[in-house]
């Protein structure tokens, strides 16, 4: 029951009441001046307490004291169970699993029918479940322990049940849980804690977490640390770890630990190939461990390159070119390789090579030693008859197809004009080529309806604005003619009145892929206008270098730039856990794929584990959750429209996760936690008493009750009475 409290009922509350007491005590002061001259000194005394108490029970009358209490009813409350699900509750412990020792529990409570407890399994989520079947049914398996969640919940929920005790059963393995960030409010109920393995403390060495950026580059050295620990006897043993990498063991280190037996470990290592690369840290088991699956964890680097590596390859020098080359040297991301071609193998000199400023073109060391070092090959203006590279054309188009990217861009010695037709740089072109041929005349390029979202000529944030901003760049000046468009190749830009074989209007930039490669085909060589301001607007410049910055970031697989994209909640999971995907598509033409079925799968495909299909909303986003496989393992996740793949991501299943990888039982928060709410904490399962002693009453407010001892009819008489009092004896003493 809480204690009374005052309040005031005067208008203008603690600020009025101030200024009327200064107000009354200036009276009495004034009142002790009149009777100064009083030569009696007992009547001089009575006046000035009589004046006093008069005026002070004047100020306590208007002042309106209140006092005001809230009241409280004990009423029978319910009782709760908080039930720890995840995976660390099949743990041994004394006489066997966790778990068992938590089924014994539950069912010589249910023998005891005075109580029918609420019943709430969590871990990485938290639900309610049926008391009858628990014993039988209870089956540990979420990869989270959150204690903090669960709680909140419950305790929400318990104020609507009238709960007067909760029962939390948990290993505590959860080190983020704080009690004091709980916020409990009045009318909690009492929190009472089994702390299940807290009188069992396990032998165990164990990698805790580990941390690497998730992207690393060829050749450039990444570190890899992870946090061990080890408790019980092996506290006292050699901590070892090992990171293997393609099943050869790499590195071995011994671990440092304190006095809480906790230390880290760091490993150097400098991948060579780009792609995935999978790496795996180890702790030998030893004998007596008793938890081996969280010695073994592993890390995916996504392995890049530093820098984007580019090859441009110029048929002579001139504007086109030298805008290009000069945007891709102030790119701090793209580490251009260039030649202009001056001198061919063919061309006669009657001085010997070696004395020569002009090198013949380097065709075999480029295209045949290093190609593969390239993300992205560009001709430009590229005639290759002169300098003997008929042989190094299929190399390129195989590049191309292992997912290379390749982009031509036109001019006199380009597409058909540099006798392309026919080769195999023709087979990975999105553009098919006829006979040579160059239109001549200016023209504004149009961007084409369907595919204003494409991201390579998207200028402005909607198709609207993309539009209006293309038709106010420069004009362009010439383009190569081609034959047509392969059929899955994607028009971005097109003459506005120019034609090409079958009326199809005649395309100035077309994408496509070829194997697992990119392409583009620029038919034009005056991009470099745009880098100019229009005389009557204000767009140019900028404009150009967006334009070729993502024309580089599409080609090379920027995955910012994908039309489709998925991602899981986690990087890493414990086999069995729940996989939490999402994502949003959008097809070819990055429009939103709305209302339609996506499958998700695995890859490499899980013997157990069912497709899932999923809708997608308006937004063309989507939501999944899915078993993550029995298996340790890299995994991929694929969503596929209509039997056709459209978005993957990458995530890694451990034995242990992250969920057994820390598993000391922490009683230390719960007993703070029961402190706090008048619960008692229980180590083990053993002396647990049965449900009934531990359920309780609770406490619900009854309302307010308020009294105003001042303002009552004998108060009120008392005050006149003194007042009175004074006015007579001033009177008879002769004051005035």
């Amino acid at each position: 029951m809480a204690d009374w409290q005052w309040q005031l009922g005067i208008l203008g509350g603690s600020t009025t009441a101030w200024v009327l007491g200064l107000a009354l005590l200036a009276l009495w002061l004034f009142e002790l001046r009149s009777i100064r001259g009083e030569s009696d000194r007992r009547r001089r005394s009575a006046l000035a307490a009589l004046g006093g108490i008069g005026i002070l029970a004047v100020y306590l009358l208007a002042l309106q004291v209140t006092l005001v209490r809230e009241t409280f009813e004990e009423v029978a409350g319910g009782t709760g169970i908080l039930l720890d699900n995840s995976r660390s509750m099949t743990l041994p412990g004394g006489s066997g699993a966790r778990s068992d020792a938590v089924r014994t529990l539950i069912g010589e409570w249910q023998e005891d029918d005075r109580v029918n407890p609420v019943v709430y399994l969590f871990g990485s989520s938290t639900r309610g479940t049926i008391w009858s079947d628990l014993a039988e049914s209870y089956d540990p398996s979420d990869d989270e322990t959150k204690i903090r969640r669960a709680l909140s919940y419950v305790l929400e929920k318990g104020a609507e049940q009238n709960l007067g005790s909760l029962v939390v059963i948990t290993d505590g393995a959860d080190a983020s849980f704080r009690a004091e960030t709980l916020g409990l409010g009045s009318g909690v109920p009492a929190i009472h804690a089994v702390v299940v393995g807290g009188d069992d403390p396990l032998d165990d060495q164990a990698i805790v977490s580990l941390h690497a950026d998730p992207t690393a580059y060829v050749g450039v050295p990444a570190v890899i640390r992870a946090d061990v620990r080890a408790v019980g006897d092996l506290q006292r043993s050699e901590l070892r770890v090992q990171l293997w990498h393609e099943n050869h063991l790499e590195q071995e280190t011994v671990a440092v630990l304190d006095k809480a037996g906790r230390g880290t470990v760091a490993f150097e290592v400098a991948p060579r190939r780009t792609g995935r690369a999978l790496y795996r840290l180890l702790i030998p088991a030893a004998s007596n461990d008793e938890v081996p699956q969280n010695n073994d964890r592993a890390v995916l680097l996504r392995v890049g390159r530093e820098r984007l590596r580019a090859l441009l390859v110029a048929g002579r020098p001139d504007w086109d070119v030298r805008f290009l080359r000069d945007f891709l040297k102030r790119d701090g991301s793209v580490d251009l390789v260039s030649f202009f071609i001056l001198r061919a193998a063919a061309d006669l000199t009657a001085a010997p090579t070696n004395e020569l400023a002009l090198i013949p073109f380097p065709t075999d060391e480029l295209f045949r030693e290093h190609l593969g070092s390239f993300d992205v090959v560009i001709f430009q203006n590229f005639d290759y008859a002169p300098y003997e590279m008929q042989t190094y054309l299929p190399r390129i188009r195989d590049y191309v197809q292992r997912g290379g990217s390749f982009v031509m861009i036109g001019g006199d010695r380009s597409f058909a004009e540099g006798r392309y037709g026919g080769t195999a740089i023709e087979e990975i072109l999105p553009v098919k080529l006829g006979a040579p041929g160059v239109l001549k005349g200016s023209y504004r390029a149009e961007v084409s309806k369907e595919l204003a979202r494409h991201p390579i000529v998207a200028l402005g944030p909607d198709p609207t604005l993309t539009r209006r901003t293309w038709r106010a760049l420069p004009p362009l000046h010439g383009a190569n003619m081609v034959r047509s468009v392969k059929p899955e190749a994607q028009v971005l830009l097109q003459h506005p009145r120019a034609r090409i074989h079958g009326g199809a209007r005649l395309p100035i930039l077309v994408v496509g892929e070829a194997g697992r490669g990119r392409v583009a085909a620029m038919t034009t060589d005056a991009s470099w206008r745009w880098r100019f301001a229009a005389d009557d607007t204000t767009v140019g410049s900028d404009e150009y270098e967006l334009f070729w910055d993502r024309m580089i970031r599409w080609l090379t697989r920027d995955p910012l730039l994908e039309p489709a994209r998925i991602s899981t909640d986690r990087d890493r999971y414990g086999v069995g856990a729940d996989v939490t995907v999402s994502g949003r598509l959008r097809d070819e033409g990055y429009r939103p794929m709305k209302k339609v079925s996506v499958e998700l799968h695995y890859q490499p495909a899980v013997d157990d584990a069912r497709d899932t299909v999923v809708r997608t909303d308006q937004d063309g986003r989507l939501q999944a959750t899915l078993r993550a496989p029995g298996e340790p393992g890299a995994y991929e996740v694929v969503a596929s429209v209509e039997g056709k793949e459209v978005a993957r991501e990458v995530f890694l299943v451990e034995e242990s996760g992250d969920e057994l990888a820390d598993l000391e039982a922490i009683p230390e928060q719960l007993q703070a936690l029961a402190e706090q709410t008048g619960g008692r904490v229980f180590l083990g399962t053993d002396d647990v008493p049965p449900l009934s002693e531990l359920a309780a009453t609770s406490r619900r407010a009854a309302g307010l009750v308020s009294k105003e001892p001042l303002s009552n009819p004998w108060f009120i008489f008392l005050t006149i009475l003194l007042l009175g009092a004074t006015w007579v004896l001033r009177r008879r003493w002769g004051r005035r």
